[in-house]
């Protein structure tokens, strides 16, 4: 015997808009709760989903979560463009990235977990600090130099987003994006 489920009343099941509701519903939790105290219940509750749906989109909790994070970490956008403003393009990216749950303060929250730190610390390894390296171009420095213009990305996001640091908030923030687009620029010129 075979069961159906039906569609909900006054409309039908949207497999695509489900799963970006799950995968919205995770990021937000994961950057408010943590890895370790966010349920897939909790997820699928935000999303207004079905629990299981998680397991039929994602395989698992961390499947779920790699998705999140890895939806985030975009590299092409800074890439792209003139090579002399990177600094500046960086900068305005990361501002955008101000005003949304982020991959850094999901992939923070998720340290107590062992195997979500690992996860991370590939994840931002792959997605980011190789292509900004190949991207710099060759030679022995420019695994180097990616991963200071990440480290730099990280603690700014950090202070912004994850432990806001009140001197970060005021008048002296536009001094402070404007000293990290330098730097990041003199770490792009080489």
């Amino acid at each position: 015997m075979t069961t159906t489920i039906s569609p909900p009343e006054g409309g039908t099941r949207d497999a695509a808009r489900t799963r970006e509701n799950i995968l919205r519903a995770a990021q937000k939790l994961f950057a408010q709760k943590g890895y370790t105290t966010t349920g897939v219940r909790q997820v699928a509750a935000e999303a207004g989903a079905d629990f299981t749906l998680i397991r039929r989109y994602f395989g698992s909790k961390e499947g779920l979560f790699r998705a999140a994070v890895e939806d985030f970490l975009l590299i092409e956008p800074f890439i792209t463009g003139d090579r002399a403003t990177f600094g500046q393009r960086a900068v305005a990216l990361l501002m955008i990235g101000e005003e949304m749950p982020s991959a850094l303060a999901m992939m923070v929250l998720a340290t107590a977990d062992p195997q979500a730190r690992i996860l991370c610390s590939s994840l931002m390894h792959d997605h980011i600090t190789l292509p900004l390296a190949q991207w710099l171009g060759g030679g022995d420095t420019a695994l180097a130099r990616a991963a200071q213009i990440n480290f730099l990305w990280m603690a700014y996001m950090t202070g912004r987003q994850v432990l806001p640091l009140p001197a970060l908030a005021g008048a002296d923030l536009q001094g402070t994006r404007q000293w990290l687009a330098d730097t990041i620029q003199a770490i792009v010129d080489g």
